[in-house]
């Protein structure tokens, strides 16, 4: 269940000049929550209905953190996420720590910031899921997406701040992207993204931008989770409730949400062609082995005696 393509981002990070508040400040938010294949959905649900109850609701704690996820439709989860300005402080490593702690107790693959309560440029996440897997896992701070793959593929998301399953649709991400960010230590990575890896990297990006993944729904698929969001709009019990993301950013998503229920990505010109190419590439190649006289691999005979030999 998961989509991809190829376009310049124009967005740019702008920093605040906020530096990171401690972590006694930070509120409580959700992470991102992925089916990665049929065959094991009923388990992956199951273990989800005994971690978050029968309704879907999250967790109210986790173990060694007193951060919890909290849902649609507050306001933290729509705003522009602030640059981190200082690395390698004590409470930084710890937040980090706590964040992919909370990640997998929540059966997640990515955490996002905002997912915990801060309105900041961080995410984590391992797109494996697997804690004894920990050389996947990434702390990504400060991220500018700079490529986006033309080719796309649609594939189903959930997430937690929507109670994961409850609002599960469609939504479209490019195969590959190209990224740039720093590490906690500071250090500045640039890295290409693709397949299963990109997908998780683009949904905890949005979330950053204050972008939600059923912001990307086509109306359809909108209007049929709207009962399951309005549920979560009337247990919110504060009136500062966000609904809906800066339309100007909305705008600017890339690639652009679905635009209608079963839609198929086009096939994209330039994938064919280079697929086309690299075939005819190593045609041209066996061809000319084919051939070709002499006496095969290395002089005076070669290797095997007579390899490579016309016939």
């Amino acid at each position: 269940m998961l989509v991809f393509g190829f376009q310049t981002s124009t967005t740019t990070t702008v920093n605040r000049k906020r530096k990171l508040s401690s972590i006694n400040n930070l509120q409580k938010f959700p992470c991102f929550v992925l089916k990665a294949s049929e065959e094991n959905a009923s388990e992956e649900n199951a273990s989800e209905e005994n971690a978050r109850g029968e309704d879907g609701r999250n967790p109210s704690s986790f173990d060694g953190s007193d951060m919890t996820i909290t849902e649609y439709p507050h306001p933290v989860l729509r705003r522009m996420g602030d640059d981190i300005l200082e690395f390698r402080t004590r409470e930084f490593r710890q937040l980090c720590k706590e964040m992919m702690t909370i990640m997998y107790q929540a059966s997640g693959v990515g955490l996002a910031a905002p997912q915990v309560g801060l309105s900041t440029r961080l995410f984590v996440y391992n797109h494996l899921g697997d804690p004894d897997s920990s050389n996947f896992e990434r702390i990504v701070c400060n991220p500018k997406i700079l490529e986006y793959s033309e080719e796309v593929d649609v594939e189903n998301e959930g997430c937690l701040s929507s109670r994961s399953g409850c609002c599960m649709g469609p939504v479209s991400r490019s195969v590959s992207i190209m990224v740039e960010y720093k590490t906690e230590e500071g250090s500045l990575v640039r890295r290409r993204l693709t397949g299963f890896e990109a997908r998780v990297f683009q949904h905890e990006y949005d979330h950053i931008e204050g972008i939600l993944h059923f912001d990307r729904f086509c109306t359809e698929d909108r209007e049929g989770i709207q009962p399951q969001l309005n549920a979560l709009i009337q247990g919110y019990k504060k009136n500062d409730a966000v609904l809906e993301p800066d339309v100007n950013r909305k705008a600017k998503l890339q690639p652009m949400p679905l635009p209608r229920r079963g839609w198929i990505p086009p096939i994209i010109e330039s994938v064919v062609e280079s697929v086309v190419k690299s075939k005819l590439k190593g045609k041209s190649k066996k061809d000319k082995k084919k051939t070709s006289g002499g006496r095969g691999f290395g002089g005076g005979g070669g290797f095997g005696g007579g390899f490579g030999k016309s016939k």
